[in-house]
C-alpha cells in the first residue's frame, strides 16, 4: 500500500507543478520547452516475486534480485513535453521475466543457524518464465529546467534528472521452459497447480494493471537526439506473475490434478535438497506413505504481497521538431508553414 500511495503522490506533485507554473494558456511557461519526442528503451529486467531471489539473503525488494535470472525488456514510446518541467509519455513495452528457486541456497534444518528462509526456497525448487506485453501511460517531472531540443556547450537546460509515475495494463502467461523432460514449454495457469480447478480457489486473470515509479536522467547529445538512463519499478495487483501465491494442496487431492499438474505443483524432491525427510515442509506424505499430521496445506508462496518487477533502461529519443526554436510541434509557436500548434488544455 505504501508503494501505491508513493506512486500517486508523484503524479499529484507533477500535475500540481504544471497547474501552478505552466497552466496559463499561451504563456511563455506554456511554450518554452514544449514539443514531441519518439524513442526506444532497452535494458535488463528482473522479477520480484515469490520465486528465486538473491543467494543466501532472503531480503525484500532490491536486495533480493535474482541476478542469474536477468532477462531483457524493450519498449517504444511517444513523449509530449508540455514545458520545461512536465512531460507525459505513452509506452508499449515487451519484457521477459524469469525466476529460479535453484538460484538460491541456505542452511537446512538440523544445522546451526538453520533452517534459513532462503533454504525453504531452494527446497521448493520451483521456476517460471513469462513474456510481459504492456501499454503504459506516465507523467515525468524534471527536477530542473530542461528543453528537449537544446544543445551546445554550456547549455544548462540540455540535461535533467527526473522522477515520474504511471499506470500500465499488461498481459502475462507464466510457463516452464523446456517442459519436464527438456521438451516444449508448459503453460502453468491451465494446470491449476494451487487447486484452482478443483475447488480451492478461482483461476487468476492473464490481464492485470500495475503502478509504476520512475527515476531517470536524460541528456541531449544533439538538437535532435537525447540519451538517458532510467529505472522503472512496477507494483502489480496480482500475486500470480510466477503462478505461485498460496499453499500446497492437500496431498490426498493430488490425484484430482492432471499428471503434469501433479508433477509441477510440488517439485521439492527433485531439487538440491531431495531427501524425503524434509517432506514435512510441504505437508507431503511421509517416507512410509502415511500423511504428515498437521502438515497439510503448508505455505507455497506469500499471498500477502503482490508481485513486482523492475526495468533498468537505456533510452534514446528523437525530437520531432526542426533544428531551430520555431520548430514543428512547439506549442504556441509557428512552424515554417505558418501553422500554429496550441498546447493541450487540461
Amino acid at each position: 500500500m505504501k508503494k501505491i500511495v508513493f506512486s500517486f503522490l508523484i503524479i499529484a506533485i507533477a500535475f500540481t507543478a504544471y497547474s501552478k507554473g505552466g497552466g496559463r494558456r499561451g504563456s511563455l511557461a506554456d511554450a518554452e520547452g514544449a514539443g514531441h519526442d519518439v524513442g526506444i528503451t532497452v535494458g535488463p529486467a528482473w522479477s520480484l516475486t515469490d520465486l528465486g531471489g538473491a543467494k543466501k539473503i532472503g531480503s525484500p525488494f532490491l536486495r533480493d534480485i535474482d541476478f542469474p535470472a536477468t532477462r531483457v525488456g524493450v519498449s517504444v514510446f511517444y513523449r509530449y513535453n508540455i514545458n520545461k518541467f512536465i512531460a507525459v509519455r505513452a509506452n508499449l513495452m515487451w519484457a521477459m521475466l524469469r525466476a529460479e528457486d535453484a538460484d538460491t541456497d541456505g542452511t537446512p534444518p538440523n544445522i546451526p543457524g538453520g533452517p534459513s528462509d532462503s533454504w525453504y526456497r531452494a527446497r521448493r525448487n520451483l521456476t517460471f518464465k513469462t513474456h510481459v506485453v504492456e501499454f503504459q501511460v506516465m507523467a515525468e517531472l524534471n527536477l530542473k529546467k530542461y528543453q528537449h531540443d537544446v544543445y551546445g556547450k554550456g547549455e544548462k537546460e540540455r540535461w535533467a534528472p527526473y522522477i515520474g509515475a504511471g499506470i500500465g495494463f499488461f498481459y502475462f502467461n507464466p510457463y516452464i521452459g523446456g517442459g519436464l523432460d527438456g521438451g516444449s514449454k508448459i503453460k502453468l495457469k491451465p494446470l491449476g497447480t494451487e487447486g484452482q480447478y478443483i475447488g480451492y480457489k478461482k483461476p487468476y486473470s492473464n490481464f492485470q494493471f500495475d503502478l509504476m515509479a520512475v527515476l531517470g536522467l536524460k541528456f541531449n547529445v544533439s538538437q535532435r537526439v537525447s540519451i538517458g538512463i532510467e529505472g522503472v519499478y512496477h507494483q502489480t495487483f496480482t500475486d500470480y506473475l510466477d503462478d505461485v501465491s498460496g499453499n500446497y494442496i492437500n496431498p490426498s487431492d493430488i490425484s484430482l490434478l492432471s499428471p503434469t499438474a501433479q508433477a509441477l505443483q510440488n517439485r521439492s524432491n527433485t531439487g538440491p535438497y531431495p531427501s524425503p525427510t524434509f517432506n514435512f515442509v510441504e505437508g507431503q506424505f511421509k517416507p512410509d506413505g502415511t500423511l504428515n499430521a498437521g502438515g497439510i496445506g503448508q505455505q507455497r508462496g506469500d499471498k500477502k504481497d503482490n508481485d513486482q518487477f523492475l526495468n533498468l533502461n537505456i533510452t534514446v529519443s528523437i525530437s520531432l521538431g526542426s533544428l531551430n526554436r520555431s520548430n514543428f510541434g512547439s506549442c504556441g509557436r509557428k512552424n515554417p508553414y505558418h501553422h500554429k500548434f496550441n498546447c493541450p488544455k487540461w
